[in-house]
């Protein structure tokens, strides 16, 4: 036997010889005849030999049914002893496939690209699989989905494919592998193929079970030119714009850099990076510009890294500080805010770094360095309030028209408990209730916006008006009303406050609508970079996607990756045991109606 040939029961094989033995002992016993008297033998020339061979034991002679019988019996054998050949293929009795589906692999190294290679060896795959085979489809994005559960519909699996998505973003590989592990984990005969060029971080917190782990790399070289900077910062001779080229390959790129500012070109250069190696400038930007993008014009690798957008003003990026003792409903409002970067904690660190916002939720209010101040139930020193005890229950009585409250509908709100206050002179006061004031902000070189009660301590964190009212603050503390032009990471998902209907026009044209749910519509779909038009209401909304990823941007594809805290080494395809006993019942029925035939011929 060779090294691709086993046998499920080899012991079956020791049947050969004594089936082979009595076959033949039936070809050498004499014939059992009739005695008969005849007056010459002259007269039945052609029966001499059978005179001759009607002796105890007869010689063995060559008989082609002889042959064609041992050789049935030999392969009915065979096909018990249960042969069986390895075989390379990605497929095994029950097989999850992942399909990694993040910006690298879009890199066009291999035809037509990483992704719909990968989707071309899956499909592959499931033709080429055993009629039992139990075949799902998992995609790997930002959030991972189940595309086609355990089936063995061929049919449908190759159709499912064709909703996989590619997203100019990371993803949640290891998500995706934690999904395919809850499918086949406890099955020993599992398999998780993850598919995939191995760009992204180390997997730990995932264990396969039961199931074998199959990494198939795609990609096959890793030269490309990516954005990996470009911002703005103000200083004492004027806004500075600062543009990073990074060559990621092995070999020497060039190309043309193109920067804009809202539409109209403000310069344009060659760049020329040797690998490895990081081109940059530094340019003065227009003091009233507030959409600056960067376009690379080169064909490399991967497309989605050649472009890329900042907003050049004051409220589009927030790095916001919450002091809470523990708050979901107000954390979720501020991290779904696509303006907001979030730090946490319980109590105000002695050496402050700077943040544009602080937010103190039922914690006292202190004096900080910020752009502005949201303070909820507790009035400091510097709150545009002066604290005189407390209140139970009190009641809303009017509400002014100011853009801190629009949309904000406050009527039924019930309030446990919160601070009686008296606004101070630069105090003014936005929402009354029937024991005084519930809501008040100050304008200033620091903005402050002071609520008198704690969200937990009222059922405001129900209503669809919250996170409205905490966007409409953020707006107020930021110094302008920015929302309304917006920079996000393709792929992210973020919040629009608001009840209304939100109309998505993407970059190619095409548009979705997204419904609201508790005040807050969630988009998801700014799953390419470029620029997307969005609708809420008769407000226009600007909002510009890009990559920025170092880690998506180096194409390389990767040998091994760290799943679960262990290597997994990159296979062309791995073997599995394929039953060889149904072509050798055909060949069995062959031989057989052989014989039958030439059997029925002598006759």
């Amino acid at each position: 036997m060779g090294p691709n040939l086993s046998f499920q029961n080899p012991s079956a094989l020791a049947w050969l010889i004594p089936l082979a033995g009595i076959l033949i002992a039936l070809y050498l016993l004499r014939m059992r005849r009739r005695d008969m008297r005849v007056p010459a033998t002259f007269l039945w020339p052609a029966r001499t030999e059978e005179v001759r061979a009607n002796a105890l034991i007869q010689r063995l002679r060559f008989s082609w049914l002889l042959i064609l019988q041992l050789l049935a019996l030999a392969l009915a054998v065979l096909a018990f002893a249960g042969p069986q050949i390895k075989q390379r293929g990605l497929t095994g009795e029950a097989t999850v496939f992942v399909i990694d589906a993040s910006a690298s692999m879009g890199a066009t190294d291999v035809s037509p690209n990483r992704f719909e290679d990968a989707k071309n060896q899956v499909r592959d795959a499931i033709r080429s699989a055993k009629a039992g085979d139990r075949i799902a489809v998992i995609e790997a994005g930002p959030s991972p989905r189940v595309i086609v559960a355990l089936s063995n519909d061929a049919g449908r699996e190759i159709l499912a494919l064709d909703k996989l998505r590619r997203y100019d973003s990371e993803v949640d590989v290891g998500g995706a592998l934690r999904l395919g592990s809850a499918l086949v984990g406890s099955l020993e005969s599992g398999r998780i193929v993850l598919l995939s060029d191995g760009d992204f971080e180390a997997i730990k917190d995932f264990a396969p079970g039961k199931a074998a782990v199959v990494y198939r790399k795609i990609g096959v070289r890793g030269d490309n030119l990516a954005i990996s900077a470009f911002g703005t910062t103000d200083t004492p001779a004027g806004r500075q714009l600062y543009c990073a080229i990074t060559n990621t390959g092995n070999v020497p790129m060039e190309a043309p850099v193109t920067i804009t500012a809202d539409g109209h070109l403000i310069d344009s250069e060659k760049a020329t990076v040797a690998p490895g190696k990081t081109w940059g400038k530094t340019l003065s930007a227009p003091a009233t510009a507030k959409v600056l993008e960067v376009n690379l014009d080169v064909k490399d690798t991967l497309a989605a890294d050649n472009y890329a957008v900042t907003i050049a003003n004051p409220g589009a990026s927030l790095h916001v500080l919450l002091l809470t003792k523990g708050n979901i409903f107000l954390e979720r409002a501020l991290a779904l805010d696509p303006r907001v970067t979030l730090d946490k904690t319980t109590e105000l660190p002695a050496a402050l770094a700077p943040y544009d916002l602080v937010v103190f939720d039922g914690i006292p209010e202190k004096p900080v360095p910020s752009r502005g101040v949201l303070t909820l139930g507790q009035a400091g020193p510097n709150s545009p309030v002066t604290a005189r005890g407390e209140i139970d229950k009190p009641q809303f009585v009017s509400t002014s028209d100011t853009p801190l409250m629009k949309g904000v509908d406050l009527q039924d709100v019930y309030i446990e408990r919160a601070q009686r206050v008296e606004a101070k002179a630069e105090g003014e006061t936005v929402m009354l209730g029937n024991k005084g004031p519930l809501v008040v902000l100050s304008r200033g070189s620091q903005r402050h916006v002071y609520v008198a009660f704690e969200p937990l301590k009222s059922d405001l964190p129900l209503q669809a008006s919250f996170p409205i009212f905490i966007a409409n603050a953020l707006d107020f503390l930021s110094g302008e009303a920015s929302s309304n032009i917006l920079g996000v990471k393709a792929g992210a998902s973020f919040a629009i406050p608001t009840k209304s209907t939100v109309h998505v026009e993407s970059p190619d044209g095409t548009g979705l609508n997204v419904e609201p749910t508790g005040g807050n519509a969630v988009i998801r779909s700014l799953d390419t970079f470029g620029h997307y038009r969005l609708s809420v209401g008769s407000q226009k909304k600007d909002v510009y996607a890009s990559l920025r990823s170092e880690r998506e941007s180096d194409v390389r594809p990767v040998d091994n990756v760290s799943l679960g805290g262990g290597q997994v080494k990159a296979v062309p395809a791995p073997m599995r045991l394929t039953d060889f006993w149904r072509p050798l019942g055909l060949i069995l029925l062959l031989v057989l109606s052989g014989e039958w035939w030439l059997f029925a011929r002598r006759s």
